[in-house]
């Protein structure tokens, strides 16, 4: 989707010049301006305030944050290009589609019913930090932390009984996600109509599309709830977020200052990236069930569910190479199988 001109003006204007930001007692100071989606309220905005303190207090001012928030520096794909060109040296809580920009491999994470909870989700996170951070470094990032989309569902706005159900609804295929398209396109949809995201209200109110895909949350947020009376709470698909950093930018900073940086981010974490996230996916849930959303029943939820496993699981081979290499795969796939010994879950 273009921009108008004038927030194309606005963000030239605020990215300015590089990082570099003058002298104070001698030593240089940096300003390091990184970009996100997240709209600028409640504690996720608080918290990145704490951080900017912190920051600017433990390395006595020779770093300092600025944050601009709520899509002022354009979509995901203008941020990684922004931080390519040094007008930002960073970005925060990227989705897939910003990450997979800088580095494809991070969508092995997206790979239909992978994940079977959360739990899984945050052991391999966190066991694998090392490799992932090493795959962005070789695209000329630093990883700084990871953040949650979460996991997304199925939504129509007709009753699912079966699996033919399945293959009638009109369902939407976002465009620019080639990987989950075939995904939906194999798990059984057999009526995908691509839209852009900010098309899919209107495709919904319009009955172009008689289902969407989306987290609970974005469900609401985005306004599609009144259009999607039914779902299918079997998680399909898991999307991680993440900070990310220009390497050659941070390679400028001082080993103890670059260590302050990261910490900063690290230790909130868990915070902003995760509990807020899904706080706040409990109340939107929580919230559509008061509001009448139907869930389909648990049985035959259940009994598509496998269905569209045993269609969707050949991708993962088939997408060896061209997104995600063969030992990246092997390696969640280990740390998942480690996970559930421990846990005794076959």
């Amino acid at each position: 989707m273009k921009k108008p001109a004038f927030l194309i003006v606005v963000a030239l204007i605020l990215a300015g010049s590089p990082g570099y930001a003058g002298e104070i007692k001698g030593e240089t100071q940096y300003l390091i301006k990184m970009a996100t989606l997240l709209p600028e309220m409640g504690p996720s905005r608080d918290l990145v305030y704490e951080m900017k303190k912190e920051l600017s207090e433990r390395t006595g001012g020779r770093l300092n944050l600025r944050v601009y928030f709520g899509g002022v520096m354009g979509d995901e794909p203008d941020i990684v290009r922004k931080i390519r060109l040094g007008q930002l040296q960073g970005g925060m809580m990227l989705t897939l589609l910003g990450l997979g920009q800088i580095s494809p491999a991070v969508k092995v994470l997206q790979l239909p019913f992978l994940f079977d909870n959360r739990e899984e989700v945050d052991y391999v996170l966190n066991m694998m930090r090392p490799e992932f951070a090493r795959l962005f470094e070789e695209k000329g990032m630093y990883f700084v932390d990871w953040s949650e989309i979460g996991f997304g569902y199925f939504f129509s706005k007709d009753p699912i009984n079966n699996f033919e159900d399945i293959k009638k609804v009109k369902m939407v295929a976002f465009t620019g996600d080639p990987l989950f398209n075939e995904a939906e396109k194999v798990a059984g949809f057999g009526n995908l109509i691509p839209l852009h995201i900010t098309e899919t209200l209107t495709g919904l109110q319009t009955g172009l599309i008689g289902g969407t895909y989306v987290p609970f949350v974005g469900l609401i947020a985005l306004q599609w709830a009144p259009y999607a009376k039914y779902v299918l709470n079997v998680p399909f698909s898991y999307s991680p977020g993440g900070a990310v950093v220009d390497k050659n930018f941070f390679d400028r900073l001082s080993p103890a200052d670059r260590e302050v940086f990261f910490d900063v981010f690290r230790k909130r974490e868990r915070e902003i990236g995760f509990e807020l996230v899904r706080k706040m996916e409990r109340e939107a849930y929580d919230s559509l069930l008061k509001r009448g959303m139907i869930e389909v029943e648990k049985g035959k939820a259940e009994l598509i569910a496998s269905e569209m496993k045993k269609r969707t699981r050949p991708l993962y081979e088939k997408f060896e190479g061209e997104y995600y290499p063969a030992w990246l795969l092997k390696e969640v796939l280990d740390r998942l199988e480690e996970y559930r010994a421990q846990k005794g879950i076959k």
